[in-house]
């Protein structure tokens, strides 16, 4: 069992520890925001934020991260921090 803080809530996981950040948070959490899109970090489909900082969750392991926050309608689309990560990505 894993814990990782999500929007700043601690989420407790029980996949496996090579399993990638995308399929932890749209299957195991249940958000769905984030999508897969072209799986070699190209596209920014899969873009989240680890600790501040944009990160491709369709290739990083769930395992190695600590704190995620997943776009949201709600929470950080269209915030500053979001739309610099984009572009900085």
């Amino acid at each position: 069992m894993n814990s990782l803080f999500v929007n700043g809530v601690e989420r407790e996981v029980s996949s496996e520890e090579d399993t990638p950040l995308l399929y932890v948070l749209r299957n195991d959490l249940d958000l769905k925001a984030t999508r897969f899109g072209c799986g070699n970090e190209q596209c920014g489909a899969c873009l989240v934020l680890v600790d501040g900082k944009p990160a491709c969750a369709c290739t990083g392991s769930a395992s190695t991260t600590v704190a995620v926050s997943p776009p949201s309608t709600t929470s950080c689309m269209g915030t500053d921090l979001w739309t610099q990560s984009r572009v900085d990505f």
